[in-house]
Parts: structure tokens; C-alpha cells; sequence
């Protein structure tokens, strides 16, 4: 899912799910030399047990 963050798109992994408003959401920062991809195995499993998952990355990490 790409989102504007101050006018720049950046990327957030979902866990595989769509956004859902009506649901609670955890969102995941990496560390420095990381990405999204730090935070798979906990992403996937809020994101298919009834959480909304946003796992950032951050600029230049990716």
C-alpha cells in the first residue's frame, strides 16, 4: 500500500490484508539498514487475527 507522507508516496506492508477504518491498527518502524520486511512474521499474524498492520519503510532504507 503506498500512502503520501508529506507529499512523498511511501510504502506500508499490510500483512497481506486490506485497510479496514473500523478496526484497531499497529503500525511497525524499523531500525536503521531495515525495511518492512523485519516485521513479516508479526505483520501477517495481527493482519490475519483482526488488526490493521502498517509496516513502514522509511526513507532511503528501501
Amino acid at each position: 500500500m503506498i500512502i503520501n507522507v508529506n507529499g512523498a508516496p511511501t510504502y506500508c506492508y499490510t500483512g497481506g490484508k486490506p485497510f479496514d477504518a473500523a478496526k484497531p491498527t499497529v503500525v511497525f518502524i524499523h531500525g536503521v539498514l531495515n525495511d518492512h520486511s523485519v516485521w513479516i512474521l508479526q505483520s501477517r499474524y495481527l493482519a490475519h487475527h483482526g488488526w490493521n498492520v502498517l509496516a513502514v519503510d522509511l526513507p532511503g532504507h528501501c
